[in-house]
């Protein structure tokens, strides 16, 4: 079954009421204020309005509303930090918010084990910062670190520039404590490094989009903290220069934890916001770090990826060592998003990902789709690991842009990529599964979403 219509508001009230009296009222919200602070997320999603909210604060809590609301048949969209880019969030059907960013502990740091357990609401900065002061190390680094949440960073398989290296969010989890639509506790996963029994239930859990249960504890791996951090700014003068030299220093056997491309276009929204490494007329930036526990190594391996930038034409290779000249390189690269809107009135960001060695190819392609269709397409993102955000911009409020995004996914999928590298499917990429997704594979995912939530009630319209 697949929920297709909205609730009525009346049937979404009683729930509400019920929650209430077993869980208390003041866990239920119903006040319009804030249940529209409640209704979109950080993508171009129209928000929807939902009947109520439940304020989560321990998996009882939540085991209570998902068992409610199967009784009575209403929709439940979970939430953490709301800071989605492909309007997972959005109650799209109304019924109930079930919010987690009130479960925010950390459970357990254990050095001896190098993991961590959290509630879903954990911010992922603090989850860091708290581990840091261990000697230890998480690597998953989405761009919105400081405000989004472990929950919902395991619900869409966060990624971030580290990911190069250290890989996504679902390398570092290691268990779940998940609750299924209504109300059964689903502990899954594992607390040794190898495990060989059974189906791997967590792999299934983590980048469901909140469709198929509702975290209330997460188990998280750890690492020791590298001991040498080194960051470069590279500078060329064309983005297929930059690309080729991405596709050569992956193939030389190069890891950087770090290896950023940004186009021509994000080099001058980079110079504008105050990077004054950046001369007028750069073509393309890499953005690369490299770390380890010895420093020699971490040298030598500056020089290597140095050479082979050289080799494709860098113009300019700059190191920054110390932290104050890392943070304004990093602060430029973080607020990349939000600073590209000042470009035009309009605008959609992808997260594609290719093959890296498709990377120079790529780069050609959004620069013909750019040209062809009259509109400016604005690339940054992951290069390490082929994942790139592309930003479609236009000014003319009549201008339809649905046939570029189009263009964009096709030439993504064209080079043996992906629709989205991290950000996930929701609402927003729903049109352009089948784009990648054979009908079998879609068939068998509505059949794994029929085994855990036969009502269709969790997270309804969301990925198919």
């Amino acid at each position: 079954m697949q929920l297709d219509r909205r609730v009525s508001k009346e049937r979404s009230e009683k729930a509400a009421a019920e929650i209430a009296r077993r869980i208390g009222s003041h866990r239920v919200v119903t006040d319009p204020d804030i249940l529209e602070g409640l209704a979109g997320d950080e993508s171009i999603v129209a928000p929807v309005m939902p009947d109520a909210a439940v304020r989560a604060h321990s998996a009882e809590e939540i085991r209570a509303v998902l068992e409610v609301a199967s009784e009575m048949e209403v929709p439940v969209t979970p939430r953490a930090g709301g800071t989605g880019k492909a309007g997972g969030a959005i109650p799209v059907l109304g019924g109930l918010v079930l919010d987690t960013s009130k479960m925010n502990r950390i459970l357990e740091i254990d050095p001896d084990n190098l993991t961590a357990v959290v509630e879903p609401g954990v911010i992922t900065s603090h989850l860091q910062d708290a581990v840091d002061k261990e000697g230890l190390f998480y690597p998953p680094d989405p761009n919105s670190l400081e405000t989004c949440c472990l929950g919902g960073n395991v619900a869409h398989n966060a990624g971030g520039p580290r990911a190069f290296k250290y890989g996504v969010t679902r390398n570092f989890v290691m268990g779940l404590e998940t609750v299924l639509m209504g109300g059964e506790v689903l502990p899954v996963g594992r607390r040794t490094i190898k495990c060989a029994a059974g189906y791997d239930l967590t792999g299934v859990m983590v980048g469901s989009e909140g469709t198929l249960g509702v975290f209330s504890k997460i188990r998280l791996s750890l690492i020791h903290r590298p001991s040498f951090l080194v960051t470069a700014l590279v500078l060329f003068n064309d983005e297929p220069s930059a690309g080729k030299a991405v596709a050569e220093i992956t193939a030389a056997g190069l890891r950087p934890r770090v290896l950023e491309f940004m186009d021509r276009e994000l080099t001058i929204t980079i110079r504008s916001s105050g990077v004054d490494m950046v001369p007028e007329g750069t073509g393309a930036l890499l953005l690369a770090e490299l770390d380890g526990d010895e420093e020699s190594v971490v040298e030598s391996d500056l020089d290597r990826l140095g050479d082979i930038c050289d080799a494709n034409g860098a113009t300019n290779v700059l190191t920054a060592k110390h932290g104050g000249d890392r943070d304004r390189l990093w602060t430029a690269r973080r607020t990349l998003s939000d600073a590209i809107k000042a470009r035009a009135k309009h605008k959609i960001s992808e997260d594609i990902a290719v093959p890296r060695s498709k990377i120079p190819e790529l780069l050609v392609t959004l620069k013909r789709l750019s040209e062809a269709h009259g509109i400016l397409i604005a690339s940054y993102g992951h290069a390490g690991d082929g994942n790139f955000h592309v930003n479609v911009l236009w000014d003319d409020d009549a201008l339809d842009p649905n046939p570029t995004v189009e263009a964009v996914l096709r030439a993504a999928v064209n080079l043996g990529g992906t629709i989205t590298g991290e950000h996930g499917v929701g609402l927003a990429k729903k049109p352009y599964l089948h784009f990648e997704k054979t009908p079998a594979q879609i068939d068998w995912m509505r059949k794994i979403k029929q085994l855990f939530d036969p009502k269709g009630l969790l997270n309804p319209g969301k990925i198919f």
